[in-house]
């Protein structure tokens, strides 16, 4: 009897002990799962910081150079920078759609750092502007529009109304901020 008590409690001590080996294996991959969530999420958020310092001086720069872009655009810097002693009118106005568009092209992937909507105000921005040039017209077919006449008239066009271009800084000015409050 003693030897059936025995295997009885052999078995019942080899029984615990996989029990408890089971309970203990259980608890340390629970452990070390918990631990690897813990290490994962740590070098996540090292590598969102790490991103975060290489990119927002990028989406800075973005920033400005659309601001400068809208800020170039604008009729007083364009026709200042586009002008030349000798121009036509005609050419007058085809240098500066055609600055426009050039740093338009120049400043393309900007889009990357800044929200569509911000986007869009550009294109808006940049739209306005060639359609405002391209509608300037003499009064009649026989009248010559000299180059003086036309900016004047491209000054008088967008005199005392908020353009496309105002919108876009405002709404860049204001986006900028959000973000980096």
């Amino acid at each position: 009897m003693t030897e059936v008590f025995l295997i009885i409690a052999i078995g019942l001590l080899a029984i615990v002990s996989i029990i408890y080996i089971a309970y203990n294996n259980h608890t340390v991959k629970t452990f070390v799962e918990n631990e690897q969530k813990k290490t994962i999420l740590e070098i996540q958020k090292i590598q969102e910081s790490e991103v975060r310092k290489v990119v927002t001086p990028i989406q800075l720069q973005a920033y400005e150079r659309l601001v400068l872009f809208l800020e170039r655009m604008t009729p007083n810097n364009l026709v200042l920078r586009c002008y030349q002693a000798g121009m036509t009118t005609q050419l007058l106005k085809d240098v500066m759609i055609q600055n426009i568009r050039d740093e338009f092209e120049h400043n393309l992937s900007q889009q990357l750092y800044i929200s569509e909507q911000a986007w869009v105000y550009i294109k808006n921005a940049k739209e306005d502007m060639i359609n405002t040039i391209n509608s300037i017209q003499p009064k009649s077919s026989e009248e010559q529009l000299t180059p003086t006449a036309f900016a004047g008239i491209l000054f008088e066009l967008l005199a005392g109304k908020e353009s496309q271009i105002e919108l876009a800084q405002d709404f860049l000015k204001k986006e900028i901020q959000q973000k980096f409050q």
